[in-house]
């Protein structure tokens, strides 16, 4: 066991370059069965055994990750930089490796050089490569060429001396830890990197990772009831239903989309409605429920799944439905991005039984399917 180096799994990012046409972001991609950054972090952890495996990880995505692992995970920032600092705050070691939840292609045979290196008398190491191809900076139309000898890539993990990093970083925004403690002044010492060490940056660069299908379905259920109240609009399926009457809630109260939100989050195990909008949060009073939605299916794309098909049961002796399906239906394929075709909505009256029969409330469920990206 590593007892003097704790291992931070930078995976903060949004993944802007990568989702240029892919809404999923790249740290989410499986490998192995497994997103990516966590895929990463047991590769690390089964070798070296660190004392402690930190990973960072954007404010949206912190409680679901702590639902794929033990370690410690830990809400980033703006910038990478930020990410780091957040992360230093659970720090208690010597040093720290940090590497990209990205770099998944991992070359042991320059990692164990890394974590076998003496770091008595060095702040920070490094591994590096050349470049091969002709190199030049241009400026006001001018190119100035640059002798390509004198001229590396710098790669992760990086180990960082923990005491300079923190001095480090105080000093600037810098893109990773090399390039802060050398501005610093503490001694950076590069060994031999690998080009197997390349990072996913765009979607052409999974061609190089060996991802297998996953052809699992991913089934998800939600139920959600509301009571009638005056002075209220009635929205269900995200349509406005004329109607002397709404339904009480904190938002809208459209109890079609409420229990479609819950099939969603059920199937990936993201929690509830409740969890991610509650109702004593002021910003969610009387909103309008398809921006609900649309934050959920947002949130399951990022994490790499897409929807397959929707099939919800609306339960109300009155208002009449079927008038208001179709542009339900159209409703839901622009913000689930399925076709209509894979929407199916059907309405029930409960023959005047129970709350529903006597005309007190509406009740929903939805059932979902889902499969991954890849």
């Amino acid at each position: 066991m590593r007892k003097n180096i704790t291992l931070i799994i930078m995976s903060a990012g949004e993944s802007v370059r990568f989702r240029e046409n892919i809404s999923v972001k790249k740290q989410w991609i499986r490998i192995d069965d497994k997103p990516m950054w966590l895929y990463v972090a047991d590769l690390f952890q089964k070798r070296y055994k660190f004392s402690k495996v930190i990973i960072t990880a954007s404010q949206r995505d912190v409680a679901y990750m702590k639902r794929f692992c033990d370690y410690e995970i830990v809400q980033g920032g703006n910038s990478r930089q930020e990410s780091l600092q957040n992360a230093l705050n659970y720090v208690d070691s010597k040093f720290v490796a940090v590497s990209d939840a990205a770099r998944c292609n991992l070359d042991f045979k320059v990692l164990d050089d890394l974590f076998a290196y003496n770091l008595d008398s060095i702040d920070c190491l490094i591994p590096t490569i050349g470049v091969s191809d002709t190199i030049f900076l241009e400026s006001n139309g001018s190119k100035n060429y640059l002798s390509r000898d004198d001229i590396y890539l710098v790669q992760t993990p990086q180990i960082s001396r923990v005491a300079t990093l923190l001095e480090a970083v105080k000093l600037g925004d810098f893109s990773d830890e090399s390039s802060a403690i050398n501005n610093y002044g503490g001694k950076v010492v590069a060994i031999k990197g690998s080009k197997i060490l390349n990072k996913v940056t765009f979607l052409q660069d999974l061609e190089n990772l060996n991802i297998s299908s996953n052809n699992d379905t991913f089934v998800g259920y939600g139920f959600d009831v509301h009571r009638f109240c005056k002075d209220k609009d009635m929205y269900l399926g995200g349509v406005k239903i004329p109607c002397d009457f709404g339904l009480e809630a904190h938002s809208d109260g459209d109890v079609v989309i409420h229990s479609l939100c819950d099939a969603l989050l059920g199937a990936i195990g993201a929690g509830d409605i409740g969890e991610w909008f509650p109702p004593d949060d002021q910003k969610y009073d009387n909103i309008d429920s398809k921006i609900l939605l649309k934050e959920v299916v947002d949130f399951i794309s990022s994490v790499g799944f897409r929807i397959v098909n929707v099939d919800i049961m609306i339960m109300a002796q009155k208002p009449k439905i079927l008038p208001y399906k179709d542009k339900m239906i159209e409703i839901f394929s622009n913000i689930l991005n399925i076709q209509g075709q894979y929407i199916n909505i059907k309405a029930t009256t409960m023959e005047k039984l129970g709350f529903v029969g006597r005309s007190e409330g509406i009740c929903a469920s939805s059932n979902v399917s889902l499969k991954l990206f890849l």
